[in-house]
């Protein structure tokens, strides 16, 4: 068999989790590597047959420097990536903590094998972590601990390189909609998520996670800033009460948006619509038609999506806004 990556340890070799985090951080090291490299050789095939004089025109810096802007010409030369799946991550290196290391109430050959099974046969373990392992975005500090560790990681390991306009690299966490095609190529996580579901989109919490809004919106903010400089993606829905006016609605909403940026937080995603309301729009799509959803970055007429987002917005934590 081929290697492809650096060679560590097997996971059941890690006598700690701090070397099993190792071994995990020095695989992602060598990915965002990966990808660095071949985004400039992207961006060197730019500058070698598409210059963009018109573009450099319109922006500060390369008529000064007699530069393109594909040559590095302009004020700020940054690249931006969009780092997808981060809770699923968080959540996994949570269970195999306290699982494995932490309670030793199973060993990795056991949890692989749910994995391989899907859960099929191991639903006991299923049970276990969904319900009693601390997950991001819960009131604990063990998913916030792990998150902000690895955001540290992955914004060193960024900005530790140049890209081809000789411009530093931008970590964020947004997926516009690869979260949904990514997680239908994967297969089933330490997390409790099944195989081919959906990824979290950007710093979301899962919905497995059944967090309050309040906790979510603590744990998000408690995030750092200064690590996500590309933006994060926070997808929210939330669903008025049956006796709420227009004006209760709004002033719940502005109260939790206000807290949230009062914590630190960057920004927030809203859906305001129930799940059943999407249920129905997916069975009869023609009396949905003008019916508009927020994914994680833009919006989109929820009829018009293909059948896997659509299940990915229902299946996201409702938030009830009534008194």
């Amino acid at each position: 068999k081929e290697q492809i990556g650096p060679k560590t340890e097997k996971p059941e070799a890690c006598a700690s989790y701090a070397d099993f985090l190792n071994n995990y951080k020095k695989q992602l090291g060598w990915q965002i590597d990966r990808s660095i490299e071949a985004n400039n050789m992207l961006g060197r095939a730019h500058q070698a047959q598409k210059p963009t004089p018109f573009l450099s025109a319109l922006f500060v810096g390369p008529l000064q420097a007699g530069k393109d802007l594909i040559d590095g010409g302009a004020q700020y030369n940054t690249s931006g990536t969009a780092m997808i799946g981060l809770t699923d991550v968080v959540d996994s290196l949570a269970v195999i903590k306290t699982l494995i290391y932490d309670q030793k109430l199973v060993d990795f050959t056991q949890l692989l094998a749910a994995l391989q099974a899907d859960f099929v046969g191991y639903e006991s373990l299923q049970a276990r972590i969904l319900n009693q392992v601390p997950k991001f975005g819960q009131d604990n500090e063990l998913g916030l601990q792990i998150a902000r560790d690895l955001m540290d990681f992955i914004y060193e390991r960024f900005q530790s390189q140049t890209n081809y306009r000789g411009g530093k690299y931008l970590p964020g966490y947004w997926s516009m909609s690869n979260h949904v095609a990514f997680g239908l190529l994967s297969g089933a996580l330490p997390s409790g998520r099944n195989k081919a579901k959906a990824f979290t989109p950007g710093l979301t919490p899962t919905h497995l996670a059944r967090a309050a809004l309040t906790d979510q919106i603590r744990c998000v903010a408690g995030l750092d800033k200064i690590k996500m400089p590309n933006n994060i993606a926070f997808n929210v829905k939330v669903v008025p009460g049956a006796e709420d006016s227009h004006q209760d609605v709004l002033d719940r909403m502005c109260a939790y948006v206000a807290s949230y940026f009062e914590l630190g937080g960057m920004q927030m995603q809203f859906n305001v619509m129930s799940t059943e309301t999407l249920r129905t729009a997916m069975r009869e799509p023609e009396n949905y038609r003008d019916l508009l959803v927020r994914i994680s970055g833009y919006n989109a007429y929820f009829v018009e999506l293909n059948r896997d987002i659509q299940i990915e917005v229902i299946e996201r934590m409702e938030h009830s806004l009534g008194g």
